[in-house]
């Protein structure tokens, strides 16, 4: 190594690239997408739009629709996760749907590699995976096949695979807004993964997978599962927080999940989607006249912003609410089955990953990512065999 450079533990604050795609404010807690901030891409316009931005860098025409698909393919998909065992992990499930549609794709032929074929790819991908996070929660629950209709919006499509009925226009609002808050995060872990796999050089495919895979472990996703798990333990009741959390936190190495970032960590940063999305929570949690949720999760604010007070004086890192504090009570009351939390994630950030792909496949160019280790093992040592190994035959 010519020259040393700082390990820095889980690589914070090491810039790792450059990106086209998200900047992320800590200092005015802000999300800009191609330079649009989130608050407005929220306001303005569906996740359609918005994923044809992450792809592209420039917003579509109005009334643009995501690429409805090969109902043929997702249908041979369906027929893969059928064989596989219902109680297997659905980001498993999901895993096999995404490499199952991968290969059949990989069966038609060399695919074309230029930035415009494998953005087209990237499209037909997008709303193929939401499809198969929908069909993964219709086989684990033991339910039949069912295809999204054409023509219709890809938040209500996804919505009816889960439910199989249609939601109401506000529903498929309040599904879209979540889809839009997790498309694109910077250099995340997934993303970061899926950079690694475009800088060698892999398919899109496999690229999404790293980043799915990585996505699984519960350091990245799940975190909105385990909101929702403890909102159920707790029962809703927005006047027990206060003891229930002194009796969480009373446990050695107690994280509550939904709060902290490694980003959104100064004194003053707060994770921007939560701004966005709490309002929606409320709303909804009001059409569907429970309201314990939205009190509760309130209440744990609350309590979290007082334990956090003394840090944040002292000018320590903050632990702010995060966006999947928020979207744990919405998918609850839009009816999402909580095993199925992380894999909606994964197909809301699938547009993500695949920007990342082509960013660093074709956009920059970029090489292979391939950094170096601070040795701590031990020091050059002659070799000994053991007694009970012997020396090799003929020696």
């Amino acid at each position: 190594m010519s020259e040393r450079v700082e390990h820095r533990p889980g690589l914070r604050d090491v810039i790792a690239g450059q990106t086209h795609i998200c900047k992320l404010d800590e200092q005015q807690s802000q999300v800009f997408i191609y330079g649009y901030s989130l608050e407005e891409l929220v306001e303005r316009h569906d996740y359609e739009a918005v994923a044809h931005l992450t792809l592209h860098g420039e917003l579509p025409p109005a009334g643009y629709r995501l690429p409805d698909g090969d109902v043929d393919s997702l249908r041979q998909v369906w027929e893969t996760l059928a064989r596989e065992p219902r109680r297997a992990h659905p980001m498993g499930l999901l895993r096999t749907a995404i490499s199952s549609y991968g290969n059949r794709v990989d069966a038609q032929g060399p695919a074309e590699l230029t930035l415009e074929a494998e953005r087209r790819a990237a499209l037909e991908l997008v709303p193929q995976v939401g499809y198969m996070v929908g069909l993964v929660a219709r086989h684990v629950e033991g339910r039949g096949w069912l295809a999204p209709e054409r023509g219709r919006g890809y938040a209500e499509n996804i919505l009816t695979l889960f439910r199989g009925e249609r939601p109401d226009e506000f529903e498929a609002r309040c599904m879209d807004i979540a889809l839009i808050l997790y498309t694109e995060h910077e250099f995340n872990a997934g993303s970061f993964g899926v950079r690694v796999a475009a800088s060698a050089h892999s398919d899109i495919y496999s690229s999404v997978l790293a980043g799915e895979c990585i996505l699984r472990g519960p350091r990245h996703g799940c975190a909105n599962e385990e909101v929702m798990k403890i909102l159920l333990d707790q029962g809703g009741r927005p006047e027990g927080v206060r003891a229930y959390l002194d009796s969480f936190f009373a446990q050695p190495g107690a994280r509550l999940p939904g709060f902290g970032h490694a980003v959104y960590n100064l004194p003053h940063s707060r994770d921007p989607r939560v701004s966005i999305l709490r309002p929606w929570v409320k709303e909804l949690s009001r059409r569907k006249g429970d309201m314990r949720w939205y009190e509760t999760i309130l209440a744990l604010e609350e309590y979290m912003a007082e334990r956090m007070k003394p840090r944040v004086e002292r000018g320590q890192p903050n632990a702010p609410a995060n966006m999947d504090l928020w979207t744990a009570p919405l998918y609850y009351l839009l009816g999402i089955p909580i095993p199925l939390y992380t894999p909606l994630f994964a197909a809301s950030r699938v547009a993500g990953w695949a920007a990342h792909y082509l960013e660093v496949r074709y956009v920059n160019n970029e090489q292979l990512l391939r950094p170096r280790a601070d040795y701590v093992g031990p020091p050059g040592r002659p070799y000994s065999p053991s007694p009970a190994y012997g020396a090799p035959a003929g020696v």
